[in-house]
């Protein structure tokens, strides 16, 4: 082999270097390509992830929201309800002193009355002695008027 043939060989040899040089840049630029598309589809992904993961959480303040609320209003119904046991249990209390109250002064008024039927009963006793009492000086008097006065007794025969 001459000098230039050796040369024409290393050219060519160069020139399917480049060649294969060139091709394996276009394979390089094609998956580089093709990773970038994937990097996009990869973005898009995370995008789309993070606004459902932001959607998911606006919902979950949301019921936080609700929860409170809800925890205000069974705070609010606890202390209505603890309100109304308080009046509740002062109205049994009343109600117990005024039963108190009502049985001790319906033992008084029974006591009153036993007390007013007794003296009604001596009253009623000292009245018809005193009746009696005068009925009978009357009938002694009457009787020692008809024997002075000779007058017959119409009760008697």
């Amino acid at each position: 082999m001459n000098t230039d043939q050796k040369i024409v060989k290393i050219l060519e040899d160069l020139k399917d270097g480049q060649n294969k040089l060139e091709a394996g840049q276009k394979a390089l630029q094609s998956d580089v390509q093709k990773q970038g598309k994937d990097i996009a589809a990869f973005k898009n992904g995370q995008e789309q992830q993070g606004k459902q993961i932001e959607t998911l959480v606006d919902v979950q303040e949301q019921q936080w929201k609700q929860y409170a609320q809800k925890g205000n209003i069974l705070a609010g119904l606890g202390a209505t309800a603890g309100t109304i046991l308080e009046e509740q249990q002062a109205q049994r209390i009343d109600i117990r002193s005024l039963h108190t109250e009502v049985h001790s002064s319906k033992e008084e008024l029974k006591a009153e009355i036993l007390s007013s039927r007794a003296e009604a009963k001596m009253e009623n006793v000292d009245l018809k002695a005193t009746v009696v009492r005068q009925l009978k000086d009357h009938e002694k008097r009457i009787d020692e008027l008809e024997d002075a006065t000779g007058i017959p007794h119409p009760d008697k025969n």
